[in-house]
C-alpha cells in the first residue's frame, strides 16, 4: 500500500490525538514532528512529546512509540517548500 503525503502540522495533530487516546497519556500537551534529513524516506521524522507534570512517563513513552511506528507505516512527511 502506498503511503500518503502529509504536512507537518497535520501529522502533529493526528499524533497528539492518537497519543492522548492511550490511558495514562492525558497529560500530553503537545507533539512536535522533527524532520531528520539523513534518514531514508518514510523514516525521516520523529515525534517529540511534551507533557505536564504528573503524567506517567512510561505510558507516555509507550504511546509515543506505538503512535510513531503506526504513523510511519501510513504517512510520508511532505517537505515544506
Amino acid at each position: 500500500m502506498a503511503k500518503a503525503l502529509i504536512s507537518k502540522a497535520d501529522l502533529e495533530r493526528i499524533a497528539l490525538q492518537d497519543i492522548r487516546s492511550f490511558p495514562g497519556s492525558e497529560h500530553v500537551i503537545s507533539v512536535e514532528v522533527e524532520y531528520e534529513a539523513h534518514q531514508p524516506q518514510g523514516m525521516n521524522w520523529k515525534l517529540c512529546v511534551i507533557a505536564n507534570d504528573g503524567g506517567d512517563l512510561d505510558r507516555i513513552q509507550y504511546a509515543a512509540k506505538v503512535t510513531s511506528d503506526r504513523l510511519k507505516r501510513r504517512y510520508d512527511l511532505r517537505q515544506a517548500s
